[in-house]
């Protein structure tokens, strides 16, 4: 777990001015809600006590705008946090973003789902007990091998191939990523409906 939370692809940052209310405002909503949830939060007793879960929405083409790295903790994000991605290469490991801080440690792996299908928003969330469900087969979700761990060319493109032969909207497990999962969808309510039905369905189960 040591690489959670680290920028591991290579990252071409410069600064520039901050998004305007109006991209983020759809984007910190969805963000404040699975937060809300725990999905994205800090356990100090958990990943060595460092942030997890982030979101992101697309703007023109395969650019999007995603929370920045280690902001997890923070209830509601201002707009200092968000940061655009204007180009990524999950190939060659390579990432190019502007704003007043870096993108998300995960950002490659957003880059990827969006190249592949027509997905507006995407998160990241960590939930134990779906994560769990899944590696004991108690419910069946797509699934990264365990050979591609967190923030890696190897995670990207296991996403990829899941994005392109799953219907939106999808959530994936990330199991070389502990507790971790992906999901993509066209809406907001789209992602929060399906993770939210698919939680009640794992209380159910208990």
């Amino acid at each position: 777990m040591a690489s959670d939370g680290v920028i591991q692809f290579q990252l071409h940052h410069r600064d520039a001015l901050l998004p305007d209310a109006e991209a983020i405002g759809i984007l910190s909503g969805l963000r404040d809600a699975l937060h809300a949830r725990g999905w994205i939060g800090r356990d100090p007793a958990r990943y060595g006590g460092l942030g997890y879960g982030n979101v992101s929405r697309r703007l023109a083409g395969d650019a999007f705008l995603v929370s920045a790295t280690q902001t997890g903790h923070l209830a509601t994000l201002a707009a200092l946090h968000w940061v655009t991605v204007t180009a990524a290469s999950p190939a060659t490991n390579e990432l190019w973003s502007e704003g007043a801080s870096k993108p998300s440690s995960e950002s490659l792996t957003h880059a990827a789902i969006y190249q592949a299908c027509v997905a507006t928003f995407v998160c990241h969330i960590h939930h134990p007990a779906l994560w769990n469900a899944v590696c004991a087969a108690a419910i069946a979700l797509p699934k990264t091998p365990a050979s591609a761990t967190y923030g890696t060319p190897a995670m990207a493109a296991a996403l990829s191939r899941i994005t392109a032969t799953n219907n939106l909207p999808f959530v994936a497990a990330m199991i070389g990523h502990e507790d971790g999962l992906m999901a993509a969808a066209e809406s907001p309510e789209a992602l929060l409906e399906l993770l939210d039905r698919l939680s009640a369905a794992i209380a159910t189960a208990r």
